[in-house]
């Protein structure tokens, strides 16, 4: 930490040189060396305030956006217009026809934002704990726990002990999409790497596997509300 800046360090083996991001989630990763003194990363980190700063408050400006000034959002692939409704009585998300309607007890961003994150984490959690054994079953996999996070960098991830978790916000994407990402970790219980067999087994399962890969790039910023 420097002064109220918060980062997390990561150490990389193959790394020549130190470097700094600003995640989309307006957090800060320092990746170094190996063996890099601390005071060399806190004098790197201090030299690039000013543009940690400025990125940072990009990046917080693009998020409350979303909320404060959404006129679309995504659910299962499909654009649904955005409305808000005020009621002292009760809180939730209703679809009806094109329209995505939040219902919250008064125009807070925060709090339009926490009732959104509930419901797509609850419509992940249905959709993908049914989804993800029906695709792991016809390719012949056994996945054993299916659980939804929110990882800050990856869709998704899985674990040698035939674990997947998927993130939240996956139920934003068109369900091809979404089903690209699991056969990917599906593919990963065979290959726990990215070598030319593992893309191989993905070709296989998902031939539009780079479409669905370009797809989350495209909408990348939309996803990470």
């Amino acid at each position: 930490m420097l002064g109220d800046l918060k980062v997390v360090v990561k150490t990389v083996p193959r790394s020549r040189s130190v470097s700094v991001r600003v995640l989309p989630n307006g957090s800060v990763v320092v990746t170094a060396p190996r063996f890099t003194p601390r005071f060399v990363i806190n004098q790197f980190v201090a030299k690039h305030e000013d543009w940690i700063r400025e990125k940072q408050g990009s990046v917080v400006e693009k998020l409350n956006a979303l909320v404060a000034e959404r006129e679309k959002l995504f659910f299962r692939g499909l654009e649904y217009d955005f409305r808000l409704s005020i009621s002292p009585q009760k809180e939730g998300v209703k679809i009806t026809d094109s329209i995505l309607t939040v219902t919250a007890v008064r125009e807070d961003h925060a709090q339009v934002r926490r009732i959104l994150e509930k419901w797509y984490r609850a419509q992940a959690a249905k959709h993908f704990k049914e989804r993800v054994p029906l695709l792991a079953d016809l390719v012949d996999s056994t996945v054993k726990t299916v659980s939804i996070r929110s990882q800050r960098t990856r869709w998704g991830s899985c674990s040698s002990r035939n674990t997947i978790s998927l993130n939240w916000r996956l139920i934003m994407a068109p369900d091809w999409v979404s089903d690209y990402v699991i056969y990917h970790e599906l593919a990963h219980l065979t290959h726990m790497n990215h070598s030319k067999d593992f893309w191989q087994l993905v070709e296989r399962y998902v031939p539009n596997h780079k479409d669905a890969q370009k797809w989350l790039k495209d909408h990348h910023a939309l996803l990470q509300f």
